[in-house]
C-alpha cells in the first residue's frame, strides 16, 4: 500500500456521513430511553436493568442493519472499522479495564448503543465529547452520586444529543442553501 491508497482508505472511513432516516428515528427512540434512564440515574444512582437489555438489543439491531447495508452501499472497510471501534471503546471504557473512562455495564451499553448509529468520524467526536462533558458535568453530578461513583447517563444523554444535532444538520430545511 502506498501513501495515496492509505489516505484514500482513511478519507473513506472518516468522511462525514449524516444519519439515514431510519437511523435518525432509532436515535430518537434511544434518546427517549436515555432520558428516562438518566432521570432514574440522578434520583437513585441506578436505572432499571431492562434499559441495558434494550440498549444491547438496539446495538445488535444496528449491527444487523449495517450488515444488510453492505450489499447496498456501505463499504466493508467502514463496517469493519466502525464495529472494531465500538469494541475497542467498550474495552477501554469498561470499569474493569477502563484506561480513560471507567463505566458500569449500564453506562457502557448506553454509550455503545449511541455509537452503533454513528459513522467512524462522528464516533471519534462522540468519544471526545463524552470525555469533555464528563469533566464539565462531574462537579454538578457529584451531588447526585454516592461518594464513590457519579451518575454517568446524563453525560451520555448530553453527548448523544449534541452529536445527533451535528449528524442531522445537513438535513435541516434551508441549511444546505445557507452553507453553500
Amino acid at each position: 500500500m502506498d501513501a495515496q491508497s492509505i489516505a484514500g482508505f482513511l478519507a473513506q472511513i472518516f468522511s462525514f456521513q449524516e444519519l439515514a432516516t431510519l437511523q435518525f428515528y432509532g436515535f430518537l427512540f434511544l434518546m427517549g430511553s436515555l432520558t428516562v434512564a438518566s432521570l432514574s440515574d440522578l434520583k437513585r444512582m441506578a436505572a432499571q436493568r431492562e434499559f441495558a437489555e434494550v440498549w444491547l438489543l438496539f446495538s445488535l439491531a444496528a449491527f444487523a442493519y449495517d450488515f444488510l447495508r453492505l450489499s447496498g452501499g456501505l463499504q466493508p472497510n467502514v463496517f469493519f472499522v466502525k464495529w472494531l471501534m465500538i469494541g475497542l471503546f467498550a474495552l477501554v471504557s469498561w470499569r474493569y479495564f477502563g484506561f480513560i473512562l471507567s463505566l458500569s455495564e449500564m453506562d457502557l451499553t448506553a454509550a455503545c448503543a449511541a455509537l452503533s448509529l454513528l459513522s467512524p468520524l462522528l464516533m471519534v467526536a462522540y468519544y471526545l465529547l463524552l470525555l469533555s462533558l464528563n469533566l464539565l458535568m462531574k462537579p454538578f453530578l457529584k451531588r447526585f452520586g454516592d461518594g464513590i461513583s457519579i451518575p454517568f447517563l446524563p453525560v451520555i444523554l448530553a453527548a448523544s444529543l449534541a452529536v445527533l444535532l451535528v449528524a442531522r444538520l445537513p438535513a435541516l430545511p434551508g441549511l444546505a442553501e445557507i452553507l453553500h
